[in-house]
């Protein structure tokens, strides 16, 4: 039972996954006397994600009448005939089914139809930590006492912990389950794991194709990182599979392909390229005199086996015992599992993926490390800037972190801080496809940053980052471990291309304290000084004159009349719309509310003339609007310091489909955010739960009015 006094999303309090909770709903069922259905993830051609299959049949692994024991069970399946409820009132999977039969096991999990061998070797080397099992898949539950047809596992999402719910219908074909079964048909914990996990990426199409390490991240909330085969000797590697096994990491390998067309391809001994293998154990044995150093594998298909030296049926275990053979269970069977050594393994896998709870797993440290995170988002001409090669790559979100001590044990007698940095993107694979933006992230050192600074273009051009993770890339995430001195940097997290739109989890891991914050995360203030200009007397004059010809019989203007009076002042190209006339008007202190006087107005040519000029230097040239990256530098210099989030809801109010702005649209926005200042400095002289409104959030709840 969930401890609903601890953090919403923490291990003791995971989140409802569409706020469904499974006590209360399981209670419900058995109250009612019928199998959960669930409405969230319906039996049906969408929950797999495919176009209609005629072929597929929805079963339960235990039919509604054995489950009923005789009692009157309610079958809910809405739009079914009276022959398809019988049908599904008497069908099953299993005459006998088993939730787990004896214990976990790597050799539970099949792989079937779906290409997730990613996600089922995270599950085979799951297995393996009784503890991490046992959370993702809770105790308790079976097909005999109080079934329900509901069953419930947990999952890490990007900082959170959240318990997702299902029924147990399953898709079959000729009465086999087609995705992910266990070498028995009578067990299903793998197959439910797998539609939970389905449910959570919106269906099973959505689990084609992936990097292991995802998996691994979301079944423990570890750090993944990757180890290249080739950077270590076969001795060493084997050490440190060893020490890390011990650690409850979580160990997967595969070979990398140049040409995705040799993806599923086998090798001479039968390894199957591109294709994930869980990593599940080590040992040592003797061959005469000498120690051989072995590494077992399993394929998430259950079949198809390495076939060199050290396999199952390999010479090598002529002079074993059928004792020793046992102890190091190695089976004269087609299973997925096998040894191999580890000189072997070193010149046909390349790269090994660990997933640790702790990134010490990678060193010899016990040190207890430390996480801070943020969840951010790219925007399309605000803050989607693009690589580092693009002008507007200062435009991406910046992070500041500290690092204010230094490691107790130093890398070459440098004096470091060991950061392991994770950029993650959010949710690509619940639209249908998989869609991964390519992505990666630059660190720079910085001098001392005051609270409110935000790094512009000119220092992007000027310097290089101390540390990034390379070329961008298309994986749901990119790491990096480092050691840097202590001091300042910021950390830049990028699309290769600009405008690409997506949203971000980024953590970093320290082993010492350090301080980690967006880097324009700070009050807003509004602070302009109008400069003091005396208007050439034939201007003033002009202007005078012009007033008169669009003034009504009150000798005022409306909005309609200020918008002609304007735009007959300003060029062409910086014309200004009704609507931004009528803010105008509407958000200067006049005599007569929504009518300007001459005076009234020869202040707001003068203030709007000054905006014309700080728009005609952000614009990339004399005839171009100005790109919407700009806005930021643009109301800096027109007064305006405002932090990222009020940036961020301002651009998504006014924001165009070219990302551009006229003169016009700026002239809105100041306009605009100079009422709302003024409004927030009058109500927190007047009104006392006002005062208590920090300015950033009164500006993110007016903005969208």
């Amino acid at each position: 039972m969930a401890n609903t006094l601890a953090e919403p999303g923490s291990r003791e309090n995971p989140l409802k996954y569409r706020n469904q909770d499974y006590e209360s709903l399981r209670s419900a069922c058995l109250r009612e006397k019928k199998l959960f259905e669930d409405p969230e993830f319906p039996a049906s051609p969408q929950s797999v994600g495919v176009t209609q299959d005629k072929t597929i049949i929805w079963l339960r692994p235990k039919s509604a009448s054995s489950a009923s024991n005789g009692e009157p069970m309610q079958v809910d399946r809405l739009g079914l005939s009276d022959r398809e409820k019988q049908q599904r009132w008497t069908r099953s999977i299993s005459k006998s089914p088993q939730f787990i039969l004896q214990s976990a096991d790597t050799t539970d999990i099949c792989q079937g139809e779906l290409g997730n061998c990613w996600v089922l070797a995270a599950v085979s080397c799951l297995t393996l930590q009784s503890d991490l099992f046992s959370y993702v898949v809770p105790d308790g539950q079976n097909f005999q006492k109080y079934y329900a047809g509901i069953f419930h596992f947990r999952f890490w999402q990007f900082g959170k912990w959240i318990e997702v719910v299902v029924d147990d219908w399953l898709p079959t074909r000729h009465n086999q389950l087609i995705f992910t079964c266990s070498t028995s048909k009578d067990e299903f914990w793998s197959a439910l794991l797998e539609k939970a996990y389905a449910k959570l990426n919106n269906s099973y199409a959505c689990l084609k194709s992936g990097i292991i390490s995802e998996a691994m991240e979301d079944f423990t909330g570890g750090i993944a990182e990757s180890i290249e085969v080739s950077s270590i000797s076969p001795k060493a590697l084997w050490g440190l599979v060893n020490k890390l096994l011990s650690k409850t990491s979580l160990l997967s390998c595969f070979i990398k392909v140049s040409n995705r067309a040799d993806i599923g391809k086998k090798n001479k001994v039968e390894m199957v390229m591109g294709h994930a293998y869980a990593l599940i154990g080590t040992k040592i044995v003797k061959k005469g005199a000498t120690n051989v150093l072995l590494f077992r594998l399993r394929n998430p298909w259950g079949f198809v086996e390495y076939n060199g030296p050290w396999s199952d049926k390999s010479p090598e275990w002529d002079t074993f015992s059928k004792k020793d053979r046992n102890r190091l269970k190695l089976e004269l069977k087609e299973d997925g599992e096998f040894w191999i050594s580890c000189d072997e393994f070193s010149k046909f896998f390349t790269v090994i993926e660990v997933c640790s709870l702790n990134p010490d797993s990678l060193d010899d440290d016990n040190s207890s490390w430390g996480i801070t995170s943020h969840e951010g988002s790219w925007i399309a001409g605000y803050n989607a800037g693009g690589g580092k090669n693009m002008k507007t790559f200062f435009t991406n979100p910046q992070f500041q972190l500290r690092l204010q001590e230094e490691d107790d044990k130093y890398e070459d007698g440098e004096i470091s801080c060991t950061v392991v940095v994770e950029l993650l993107q959010k949710n690509r694979r619940k639209h249908g496809v998989v869609d991964f933006l390519y992505i990666a992230f630059q660190i720079y050192r910085v001098p001392f940053q005051a609270e409110s600074s935000r790094l512009k273009r000119s220092f992007f051009v000027q310097n290089n980052p101390v540390a990034d993770t390379g070329l961008h890339c298309n994986n749901r995430a990119v790491t990096k471990r480092i050691s840097l001195p202590p001091g300042d940097y910021v950390i830049i997290p990028s699309t290769h291309k600009p405008n690409l739109v997506g949203d971000f989890f980024l953590r970093i891991f320290a082993k010492k304290k350090n301080k980690f914050r967006q880097q324009d995360n700070f009050p807003s203030i509004y602070n302009y000084i109008q400069p003091v200009t005396s208007a050439a007397p034939g201007f003033q004059s002009h202007i005078r004159d012009i007033f008169n010809q669009h003034a009504g019989g009150d000798n005022e203007m409306n909005s309609l009349e200020f918008q002609s009076f304007i735009n007959s002042v300003l060029p062409e190209r910086h014309h200004l719309s009704l609507e931004t006339c009528r803010t105008l008007v509407f958000g200067i202190k006049c005599r007569h509310l929504g009518k300007l006087e001459l005076l009234e107005a020869e202040e707001l040519v003068a203030w709007i003339q000054n905006l014309k000029d700080i728009y005609e230097r952000f614009s990339t040239s004399p005839t171009d609007p100005m790109s919407s990256f700009e806005l930021p530098l643009a109301l800096q210099e027109a007064g305006f310091q405002l932090s990222g989030q009020v940036h961020e809801q301002l651009w998504l109010c006014c924001r165009t489909d070219d990302q551009t702005l006229t003169c016009s649209d700026f002239v809105h926005c100041v306009a605009r955010l100079r009422k709302l200042f003024e409004l927030y400095t009058m109500d927190t002289q007047d009104i006392p739960e006002t005062k208590r409104r920090d300015i950033n959030e009164w500006l993110l709840l007016f903005l969208t009015i």
